[in-house]
């Protein structure tokens, strides 16, 4: 077994990072309650916008050969480092402004973690048009929020099971993205839930307010990275054994 084969066992069995299940118990009290104050329709609309925007030129310059596997995989640690850094700046600003820039975090935490799952399958020489490549960056952002093991096991399975021999994607038909969509508007309303206590943090200790959203937008992208990593290597892999 060689190290892409390992690392993808190893996330098999891995779980979120420990900030990251360190929010989720913090947020998942009150993340539901808030879920059902904020409609479905408005929260689809701005992740399928968001999507959209996701198309956008890739932050990092990739000048690497996709067909070389070890190359692709570099270059998607490079465009994990760059996300990191980009998103816990704007983490640690939106801390340290207090509450009006606090609330503007969480939209541009989930665009730019779209943009780092797009900018992944680039980097593995998937340009990710098309509806279905839509729902599989659904699919790994999805995958990147969860915590429990068994929802991660079965997530985990449909988004393999999503990948054709040759490394393409089963066509999807209707609006298919639908449900993925629903499946991540409970974990957005939790990061809407974290973001109006970190508001709160950062109006009475904006110092501390700048910390915690500068570690948890650092911890958020990693697991994102790591989701995608997986899963565009996955399909790699596939396209390897034809």
């Amino acid at each position: 077994m060689n190290r892409i084969e390992k690392e993808q066992a190893a996330y098999r069995n891995a779980r979120p990072s420990m900030l990251g299940r360190g929010i989720e118990r913090l947020t998942n009290p009150f993340g539901k309650a808030i879920a059902s104050v904020v409609p479905n329709s408005v929260v689809e609309a701005v992740v399928k916008g968001i999507d959209r925007a996701a198309g956008s030129p890739s932050l990092a310059k990739l000048r690497h050969d996709p067909a070389d596997l070890e190359s692709s995989r570099a270059a998607a640690r490079r465009i994990e480092r760059l996300y990191k850094n980009v998103n816990g700046a704007t983490g640690a600003a939106a801390g340290f402004g207090g509450a009006i820039s606090a609330g503007l975090d969480v939209p541009a935490t989930i665009a730019l973690a779209l943009r780092n799952i797009r900018d992944t399958g680039r980097a593995f020489g998937y340009e990710g048009g098309g509806e279905a490549e839509k729902v599989f960056r659904l699919q790994i952002l999805e995958l990147a929020a969860i915590d429990d093991p068994d929802l991660r096991a079965d997530r985990i399975a449909a988004l393999e099971a999503a990948i054709e021999p040759g490394g393409t994607l089963r066509p999807v038909t209707g609006d298919t993205s639908t449900p993925m969509v629903d499946a991540v508007v409970e974990r957005i309303s939790r990061a809407i839930a974290f973001a109006s206590f970190r508001k709160r943090l950062g109006m009475l200790v904006p110092v501390a307010g700048s910390a915690v959203g500068l570690m948890v937008n650092r911890s958020f992208q990693e697991d994102v990275s790591k989701a995608a990593r997986f899963a565009f290597q996955a399909r790699r892999l596939r396209a390897q054994a034809t």
